[in-house]
């Protein structure tokens, strides 16, 4: 899959549109953005020409409206350019203003809290086909916001794989998801209140942007899977997007902790 150059017009051409759909999605539904955003929507540019191809198109539309919105596949590829557009504003808006600096105690316990999740995730669901690729995603990255949303994304895992995660004598604790939310919400709320207002507008388009794109692409990949079930690896047509940038970083290796500040010296 070649990467399409980026065309900033029609980026924010693509923005713009949306933008109603972003305005009306509740607060409570929007995704954590704990991956490249731009890279997600490269991956998803490049695999909206497949749904669009005229013999699976067809399919798709002889699907029951009450079972599948066939719009969405025309949808995707506006998703992914609004997605793109707004990852570069973010990032314009990111690099105007300074992260806040986060208490030595709080950022010393979620990366305590995070590499115990991390190691338990790995060990037991590392080889995952859904769940691995996304502790690959989870791997990379460095700042307190992406140890925020790495803290969110292993919670999440911890609550969906609770079974298979608690057997594990060395790293599981049963606190380890709900302090990793309550971590992670402090973090947040300390950084989000030192950035201007630019900057938060333009990290609340993102989520919504980053949102409605994963839930569409997942709609459309979710139906295309189940239409090319008699074909040989359906899952290869349609892969978690995660598993996409992945490949494309070429993986990543283990995430080394950013060191906390140095505290006050004693007297």
């Amino acid at each position: 899959m070649s990467s399409p150059s980026f065309d900033p017009i029609q980026g924010k051409q693509a923005f713009d549109t949306l933008l109603p759909r972003y305005k009306a999605m509740p607060v409570e539904s929007l995704s954590v953005v704990n991956a490249d955003a731009g890279l997600v929507a490269v991956a998803a540019l490049g695999l909206s020409a497949r749904a669009s191809e005229p013999k699976l198109l067809a399919r798709y539309k002889s699907l029951p409206a009450s079972e599948f919105d066939a719009s969405l596949v025309a949808l995707l590829p506006t998703a992914a350019w609004a997605c793109w557009y707004a990852a570069t504003e973010d990032q314009k808006a990111r690099a105007l203003s300074t992260e806040a600096k986060l208490p030595v105690e709080l950022v010393q316990k979620a990366l305590a809290i995070e590499a115990r999740m991390q190691a338990c995730c790995e060990y037991h669901l590392n080889d995952h086909p859904e769940v691995g690729p996304y502790l690959a995603m989870l791997r990379g990255g460095t700042g307190h916001r992406d140890l925020a949303a790495d803290l969110l994304g292993y919670a999440s895992v911890y609550r969906d794989h609770y079974d298979a995660l608690s057997i594990d004598k060395k790293h599981f604790r049963s606190t380890d998801a709900d302090d990793a939310v309550k971590v992670a919400e402090e973090i947040l709320a300390t950084l989000g209140a030192r950035l201007g207002p630019e900057a938060r507008a333009a990290a609340d388009d993102l989520a919504r942007a980053f949102t409605l794109l994963l839930d569409t692409y997942e709609e459309i990949a979710s139906a295309g899977r189940w239409l090319l079930r008699h074909e040989p690896a359906p899952e290869k047509t349609f892969p978690s997007l995660f598993s996409v940038v992945r490949s494309r970083a070429g993986g990543r290796g283990k995430k080394k902790p950013e060191p906390a500040p140095a505290g006050p010296t004693g007297g």
